[in-house]
């Protein structure tokens, strides 16, 4: 989602006298350079759920993880954060977020129409 984060996941960043520091490289393997986009809180999406930070860099032991574990992030009625693994049901408080903001994205595109109708 960031080329400016994903260029410097690949190829590193610029440090004293313009030599160029860290980044696993253009031939690492996807997994390397996910987790290393991921170690610099790069956007990680999944259709269009967010995955949540930390799920392919161990940020405790400092290098990618070994086997990947994948939780999104979703948003309930209240606002509040809710993480739910890869292979887990969606709970219903998360559903009905999602119900009620696609049908008040709705309601603001029907009020723009009839608006400019006018």
């Amino acid at each position: 989602m960031n080329s400016e984060k994903w260029d410097r996941a690949l190829h590193g960043t610029i440090q004293r006298e313009g030599r160029l520091s860290g980044g696993v490289g253009d031939n690492a393997s996807d997994e390397a350079k996910i987790a290393e986009y991921d170690r610099l809180g790069g956007l990680i999406l999944k259709g269009k759920n967010k995955v949540q930070m930390g799920c392919f860099y161990d940020f405790a032991q400092k290098k990618p993880k070994t086997k990947p574990e994948v939780v999104l992030v979703f948003r309930d009625i209240d606002g509040d954060e809710v993480l739910v693994g890869e292979d887990e049901e969606i709970p219903l408080e998360v559903k009905a977020a999602e119900i009620a903001k696609a049908k008040k994205g709705k309601k603001k595109v029907k009020k723009t129409i009839e608006e400019d109708e006018e």
